[in-house]
């Protein structure tokens, strides 16, 4: 179906050949997305196929009719407009999309411009020059110049034409006018016409089987595309359950990383107090050490006094009574001291054991954090 019948079969057979060759090569060329590819070579290689069946010039088996060949021709452009948007590839590949586009709309204009009337029988005939509508040969001369039907030849028979009847040979005119009863004359025979209805039948059948087969390949087709679409989608959710679970890896990993940080300066802050307490300690038993010596000073000077005392005088023992009651004072101050020495001593070593465990604890936790770190770390790695 055509609206002008303007350009010849070989023309349109030369188009559909370029078409199918660049519907094929030019997406291999592209290196698009499988689906972009895949259509174009599909859309292409259906082309060339029906082109190869067609009964036109450049046909090779010649089996389909070129007004079938038409339906073919403008199926093509709906494939082809409609398969970038159907198929959901016009972003990812532009430039596939608008050159299957051009491609519809070049195959749409030669569709609509194409003499599909084509028959090789037609074609091989040579072309007969209308009679004028206003130049009418006489009945004898037509009889003279063709051979005529029987019921002219009786009519001839019961009226013989004069001896000054017309010649022949005649002017142009005349012949040109005696080409319509001429084609009237020539009639089809049965067994031609048998023949054209077989071949007819025939090419109706191949025509009919090639629609089948084509239709099997696109349902083949539409359902491998649905099965790459569903393997798509399965691809991209699968895609995005791995770009969460890194996500939540790499959070984990940045809070483990924030946790060991923070154990590791809770270490230090742990270490520096308890470097401070055991300096606190090894004071505190320096200061007992110094008031026990005090106090054994203390206890010798006392000894002293008191022996001095039983040896003085009875003036002078209230002096060293008194003496000796001030060293025995101070001998009490001083263990005093150092039992309060020995006492802070203690708890020193007590909050040094407690620092040394809450170190150990914060280095477990900073080494169990950073194992947290590493393993998230791999996870998402892999």
């Amino acid at each position: 179906m055509s609206l002008i019948r303007l350009l010849p079969a070989r023309f349109h057979a030369v188009a559909d050949y370029a078409v199918a060759a660049l519907l094929i090569l030019v997406p291999l060329i592209v290196k698009g997305s499988t689906l972009a590819v895949a259509t174009g070579v599909v859309v292409g290689s259906v082309v060339a196929v029906v082109s190869a069946l067609t009964r036109y010039p450049l046909g090779v088996v010649k089996v389909l009719p070129f007004t079938v060949h038409s339906a073919g021709d403008y199926l093509a452009v709906v494939l082809l407009i409609a398969a970038p948007f159907a198929l959901h590839f016009d972003h990812t590949d532009p430039g596939l999309s608008l050159f299957y586009t051009a491609a519809g709309l070049a195959v749409l204009a030669v569709s609509v411009i194409t003499n599909y009337q084509y028959s090789p029988k037609r074609a091989g005939m040579p072309a007969q020059q209308p009679a004028p509508a206003f130049q009418q040969a006489p009945v004898q001369q037509t009889t003279l110049a063709y051979p005529a039907a029987p019921a002219r030849q009786a009519a001839q028979a019961c009226h013989p034409a004069p001896v000054q009847a017309a010649p022949v040979r005649q002017a142009a005119p005349v012949r040109q006018a005696a080409a319509p009863d001429q084609a009237a004359a020539i009639q089809p025979s049965p067994a031609f016409q048998a023949s054209l209805a077989r071949e007819l039948a025939v090419a109706y059948q191949a025509a009919t089987q090639q629609a089948a087969a084509q239709q099997a390949a696109a349902q083949q087709a539409a359902a491998e595309l649905a099965a790459a679409q569903q393997g798509a989608a399965e691809q991209i959710a699968a895609q995005q359950a791995a770009a969460q679970q890194a996500a939540a890896y790499q959070a984990a990993a940045e809070q483990a990383a924030a946790q060991q940080v923070a154990a590791e300066q809770a270490a230090r802050v742990a270490a520096e107090q308890a470097a401070a307490f055991q300096a606190a300690a090894r004071y505190a038993a320096a200061q007992h050490a110094a008031h026990q010596t005090a106090a054994e000073q203390a206890a010798a000077e006392q000894a002293a006094h008191q022996a001095a005392a039983q040896q003085a005088a009875t003036e002078q023992a209230a002096a060293h009574q008194a003496a000796a009651e001030q060293a025995a004072a101070q001998q009490a101050a001083h263990q005093a001291a150092a039992h309060q020495a020995a006492a802070e001593q203690v708890a020193a070593e007590q909050a040094a054991a407690e620092q040394a465990a809450a170190e150990q604890a914060w280095a477990e936790q900073a080494a169990a954090h950073q194992a947290a770190a590493q393993e998230a770390a791999a996870h998402q790695a892999a």
